[in-house]
C-alpha cells in the first residue's frame, strides 16, 4: 500500500503541475481559485497529520498562479519526504486534529492520505469542467496518461 500511495502522490503532483501549466496558457479565474483550494487543502491535511488545530482555517485563499506553483512545490516535497519515511505500519498511525469548525477528530494516516488524493481529484475535475464551460482547453490529467508518460520515460532512460 505504501508504494502505491507514493505513486499516487507522484501522479497528484503531475496532475497539479499540468493544471498550473494549462491555466498559464488558458487563464480561468474560477479554475485558479479551485486550484488554490486544492493546494491549500493538501498542505493543511499534511499539517493535520502532525495534529494541527485547523479551527478557523480558510480553505479558499486567493493565490495567484505563482503562489499556486510555490505551494505545489512545498506540499509535494512535504508528502514525498513523509511517504519516503513511512512504512506500511506507519499508515496505521493515528492523527488527532481539529477541523476548521473546531471539531476534534482522529483518523489513521492511510485514510487521511487517501482523502487528500480523492479531494484533489474531485476538484481537478471541477477545473476541467469549468474550463470547458468557458471555452478553454483543459489539462489532460487522466491517471492512465501519467502512467503512459512514466512508462515511456523509463523506457527512454534504459
Amino acid at each position: 500500500m505504501i508504494e502505491y500511495l507514493r505513486q499516487l502522490f507522484e501522479y497528484d503532483d503531475w496532475a497539479n503541475r499540468r493544471t498550473i501549466d494549462a491555466l498559464e496558457l488558458n487563464y480561468s479565474d474560477r479554475s485558479r481559485r479551485i486550484l488554490s483550494h486544492i493546494l491549500i487543502t493538501k498542505q493543511e491535511y499534511f499539517d493535520r497529520l502532525g495534529g494541527k488545530d485547523s479551527t478557523g482555517f480558510d480553505f479558499w485563499p486567493d493565490l495567484d498562479l505563482g503562489g499556486c506553483s510555490r505551494l505545489a512545490d512545498a506540499t509535494n516535497e512535504n508528502f514525498r519526504k513523509l511517504l519516503t519515511e513511512l512504512d506500511e505500519s506507519g499508515l496505521d498511525r493515528i492523527a488527532r486534529y481539529k477541523t476548521s469548525e473546531g471539531v476534534p477528530y482522529e483518523n489513521n494516516y492511510r485514510d487521511l492520505l487517501m482523502h487528500v488524493l480523492l479531494h484533489s481529484s474531485i476538484h481537478r475535475g471541477n477545473i476541467v469542467l469549468k474550463m470547458r464551460e468557458e471555452g478553454l482547453e483543459p489539462p489532460k490529467i487522466d491517471y492512465i496518461l501519467y502512467l503512459r508518460e512514466e512508462s515511456e520515460s523509463q523506457y527512454h532512460l534504459r
